[in-house]
């Protein structure tokens, strides 16, 4: 009667805590064994010797053994999970690697030295994830292991982040950075880096030998984008004097997205090849080291592998996109009243919370968007840094469908410092939609006007509505589309969500 007693009053508590999570509390081993009844060796269940599954049923003998076949099924499965997973997590080093390859490959980059710059702005011709029309870009493409110690000369007015081949944060440039938006000379230095360090310098540690340099500034198009940026120096510690190279890549095609078949592997392991042994944690390299992908061997995956392994990766991009665009985060809503999402759940660009890494959270981030800087997803000083708002379906629920029309009511006095712009989208690539308008945006920068009240009318579909040209962005039947909100210098008003856009709405 005792024994049946304590364990309805464990069952209740267990039953208490799971209803009431803030009654369960922390206990030691010895009060965890003691609340039990005690047990023989008859009180152990195993798995059944038929086990029925997705992938067929399994079938073990002699109290364990598997069959052939059924060995053959679990190791299948077993390799096709860490397959899928293996490229899910590492979905951010894979997007970094697409970009830098892509400025070597598409754009010809050759050093560390050449600073790759939109001086026109980018149009919708290269495919970059999200990559916005209305900043002067000037990007770098790093390699410390070939040029060690580097020096990065800061103009006074840039801002943006160098990024690690993790596309973790490494340090801000600018008005986020240490040097305040003064500019100044940082010192990259690469992982495991033990020599002299100079003074006078802005030390930055690397956790990566490659690093991608993204800033922005606004002096203007063409040739003024270009001489401006000729003030952002990059050279080797030891080679105070070598030149750099300044391209306007405008209008060029590039594509830096990453594959969503089995060369995604062969990505992984040119990224464990050449990155130090440390950069990414031990369990995730067991599990890349179980699918051939291991420092210093080759990666020859014979045809079931390749099998596995391009099935894998059509896996990770189907939770890729439906992570992101029916997000089951209760924190991706902006609004509870709206349908637009942040991309940067839980406001922090490490993507912990609550002490655990959000792994779903910086998925969603990279399989569709580039940079990470805290600038972008903290709550920043009013009027700094810049905040962005995504959204999929209408106000109804129902994703967004370029063969129908839709508009967008932006309410007057949007709380921006410097300025906003409304950018859309293809879902596939998560670039620039392609249309008939190189720059598929609106925003304060250009705005052709606005109603009596202030607020602003966007309209979105095949054709424009008459007399509504200049406030329309076309989108293309049979394509899905999004928009992004971008605010640039938030205000109080946007911070406290007390201003807010409305829902885009299907014109029936």
């Amino acid at each position: 009667m005792k024994k049946k007693l304590l364990s309805m009053v464990v069952l209740l508590g267990s039953v208490l805590a799971l209803v009431n999570p803030a009654m369960a509390k922390d206990k030691t081993i010895f009060e965890l064994g003691a609340a039990e009844a005690k047990q023989t060796s008859k009180d152990f269940k195993p798995a059944p010797a038929q086990i029925k599954t997705d992938f067929g049923t399994l079938k073990f003998t002699g109290g364990g053994y598997p069959t052939k076949e059924t060995a053959q099924r679990v190791w299948d499965q077993m390799d096709l999970q860490r397959a899928t997973q293996a490229y899910y997590d590492l979905i951010p080093a894979l997007s970094m690697h697409g970009i830098l390859k892509a400025q070597v490959r598409d754009y010809g980059a050759r050093s560390s030295s050449e600073v790759l710059v939109f001086a026109d702005r980018m149009n919708s011709e290269p495919l970059w994830l999200t990559g916005n029309v209305d900043s002067i870009y000037a990007m770098l493409t790093i390699d410390l292991k070939k040029d060690g110690p580097l020096v990065i000369e800061v103009p006074p007015g840039v801002m943006g982040p160098l990024d690690d081949a993790y596309f973790r944060f490494v340090v801000d440039f600018g008005a986020t950075g240490p040097d305040k938006g003064k500019g100044g000379k940082y010192l990259l230095l690469p992982p495991g880096y033990d020599g002299t360090v100079p003074e006078g310098y802005l030390v930055v540690r690397s956790t990566s030998y490659r690093l991608w340099g993204l800033m922005r500034a606004n002096p203007g198009e063409g040739d003024k984008a270009m001489n401006y940026y000729r003030q952002l120096k990059v050279y080797p510690l030891d080679q105070p004097g070598r030149k750099g190279r300044y391209t306007n890549v405008t209008g060029l095609p590039l594509n830096s997205l990453a594959p969503e078949g089995i060369e995604a592997f062969q990505w992984l392991h040119e990224i464990i090849e050449h990155e130090p042994v440390d950069f990414i944690n031990k369990e995730l390299l067991g599990r890349l080291a179980a699918l051939g992908i291991e420092k210093g061997k080759p990666f020859n995956p014979d045809a079931r592998m390749q099998r596995i392994l391009e099935q894998a990766a059509k896996l990770a991009a189907a939770m890729g996109r439906t992570n992101a665009f029916d997000s089951r985060d209760p924190e991706a809503k902006v609004y509870p009243d709206r349908r637009w999402e942040t991309v940067f759940i839980g406001g922090s660009a490490a993507f912990v919370k609550r002490g655990y890494r959000n792994l779903d959270a910086r998925s969603l981030y990279h399989y569709g968007c580039i940079v990470n800087t805290p600038a972008m997803a903290a709550v920043m000083p009013e009027g700094v840094g810049s905040k962005y708002l995504f959204v999929y379906k209408d106000a109804d629920g129902k994703y967004l469908d370029g063969s129908k029309n839709y508009k967008l009511h932006i309410p007057p006095n949007v709380p921006v410092k410097d300025f906003w712009s409304v950018t859309i989208y293809e879902p596939a690539t998560r670039s620039q939609l392609q249309t008939s308008k190189e720059f598929p945006s609106i925003g304060s920068q250009a705005l052709p006007g606005t109603n009596p009240d202030g607020s602003i009318d966007i309209y979105f579909g095949p054709k424009p509505p008459k007399g509504k040209e200049k406030f329309w962005l076309e989108t293309v039947p049979g394509k899905g589309w999004f928009p992004v909100f971008r605010i640039y210098g938030p205000l109080k008003a946007y911070n406290d969500k007390s201003w807010k856009p409305d829902d885009v709405v299907l014109i029936k």
